[in-house]
């Protein structure tokens, strides 16, 4: 019985360390850019992912230069969002996506995801990084969410969030407007205090 245990150790305690070691498939950052709650938030939907029919997939990589970005090729349904860092030492975000989902996440709708995250994934504070990753991973996830009908959760952008995203020229657009009303207004008042006078 004695010899029976320690074989039975023998070959599960090193498979098990190895299981351990490998870590979430969902999270690959040697680099240590990602914290806690951003990693624990794409554990958590993955969770879910995987026990739907669709069985999309969300992965955050952290990679020593952009040219290994490029080297990056995600599976049909899965997203990646890989950060590097780019010659000026500063993280570069990028979205990578399988065909599956190419047109829910078209190249435009990745620049304005990107772009609207842009402030916190600029920023050198990592938890403010951590909080512009996690602003990419629900833009991602609320429009895979919506591709394949699965239900909103707390993560879930906003319907104005979103808005944001898919028309980020729409807030420009209005402060174009206002500014020119206001520009239009004080030359119609100067024009007009200037015949008076």
């Amino acid at each position: 019985m004695q010899m029976k245990n320690k074989v039975f150790c023998l070959f599960f305690l090193p498979l098990m360390l190895l299981l351990m070691a490998m870590g979430s498939s969902s999270v690959k950052d040697p680099l240590n850019f990602y914290n806690d709650a951003t990693r624990q938030l794409v554990e958590t939907k993955n969770n879910y992912y995987r026990k739907t029919k669709a069985k999309p997939q969300i992965i955050l990589v952290s990679v020593k230069n952009d040219d290994q970005i490029k080297e990056i090729k995600p599976k049909a349904k899965q997203v990646i969002i890989a950060t590097g860092h780019s010659k000026n030492d500063r993280k570069n975000v990028q979205i990578l996506v399988g065909k599956s989902l190419e047109k829910v996440l078209s190249q435009t709708q990745i620049s304005n995801i990107i772009r609207y995250a842009g402030k916190d994934l600029r920023s050198s504070k990592s938890s403010t990084f951590n909080k512009g990753i996690a602003l990419v991973i629900n833009a991602c996830t609320t429009l895979v969410d919506q591709k394949y009908s699965f239900p909103g959760d707390k993560n879930t952008l906003t319907q104005e969030q979103m808005q944001k995203i898919n028309h980020p020229q729409s807030v420009n657009l209005v402060w174009g407007i206002v500014i020119a009303v206001i520009a239009t207004a004080a030359f119609s008042w100067y024009q007009h205090w200037k015949i008076k006078n």
